[in-house]
């Protein structure tokens, strides 16, 4: 249960970097920003995995 909730929070970090993103006129720090909301999602589908995966 612990890592549905983990990955729903990084889904919501990364949801929140690209809103920065698209509020941003620094056109690196968007770019950081998308990087950074990437990283989220991967972060969220490994942990959703790992939690579908019976051990």
């Amino acid at each position: 249960m612990d890592q549905i909730r983990d990955s729903i929070y990084f889904e919501q970090l990364a949801r929140v970097a690209r809103l920065k993103a698209n509020a941003t006129d620094d056109p690196f720090l968007a770019r950081r920003l998308r990087e950074a909301a990437v990283r989220h999602e991967q972060k969220a589908r490994k942990l959703k995995r790992a939690e579908q995966t019976p051990e």
